[in-house]
């Protein structure tokens, strides 16, 4: 799916939970590129001093407006860092036997625009780092859970609901990932660590370019399970789920 022409890509990928006006400012800020790391996870300091993989002398702008090639630890001391120069940009997950695996690469044309195009980390779950990456203007994206050990695809969704993260203050805080089945007739909640998933009946027709979006917020109290969304009329709604019914399990 990275295939298709990046010329059309612009910043303004509509998200949960963001106002406009943050939209707007993200995007502005967003041609630096920066990599997410989330103050959660461990950083170390990755030498930028190394002209083989964090330096291009032809494009000097390429040194201000691509990827950070800061390193990010994760729970079984895997790292992940980026790494580029003036003919290609790449994502190296190193385990801690120091086996290195490239997860992930953006056309060097497109420097500016790893942010959209490349692995941007949304949570770290036990079994794996879930990434977002390949968004096009307006969505939608692509989400790949990854293999902390050796950077394998364990598995991969379309858009998700409610999971853009764009900087590193707001973080994708539930243990699961929600999204709607193909035929839009049922939405479901899948727990990645958990390998459980529920289905649940969902009988509004949403006909958005990318349904998904027409969700703007989703909120947990207890086990109530809340997403608010505009139907196709623009009347604001909402659908709750009790996760803890173990009907709708398959």
């Amino acid at each position: 799916m990275k295939n298709f022409s990046f010329l059309l890509f612009i910043f303004c990928l509509l998200s949960c939970n963001y106002s406009r006006k943050e939209i707007e400012k993200i995007n502005k800020n967003a041609e630096t590129a920066q990599t997410d790391t989330t103050k959660q996870n461990k950083k170390v300091k990755r030498s930028t001093n190394n002209r083989n993989s964090c330096f291009c002398d032809t494009n000097t702008l390429m040194n201000e407006a691509t990827v950070s090639c800061d390193t990010t630890k994760y729970s079984n001391s895997s790292i992940i860092y980026w790494g580029y120069n003036c003919n290609k940009i790449w994502l190296t997950l190193e385990n801690k036997n120091g086996d290195k695996f490239i997860i992930d690469t953006v056309p060097v044309e497109y420097y500016n625009y790893t942010y959209r195009l490349g692995y941007h980390l949304i949570k770290e779950f036990k079994s794996g780092l879930l990434f977002r990456s390949g968004c096009p203007a307006n969505g939608p994206c692509i989400y790949n859970l990854i293999d902390k050990n050796n950077g394998k695809i364990l598995k991969e969704f379309q858009q998700l609901i409610c999971i853009e993260k764009l900087t590193n203050e707001l973080k994708y805080e539930f243990d699961f990932v929600v999204y709607l089945s193909e035929n839009q007739t049922h939405l479901i909640i899948e727990y990645l660590d958990k390998k459980k998933r529920l289905k649940f009946p969902f009988r509004d027709k949403l006909t958005a370019a990318v349904p998904e979006q027409q969700f703007n917020q989703m909120t947990l109290d207890n086990n109530t399970l809340t997403l608010s969304y505009s139907s196709d009329k623009n009347v604001a709604k909402a659908f709750k789920v009790n996760l803890s019914d173990k009907t709708y399990l398959f």
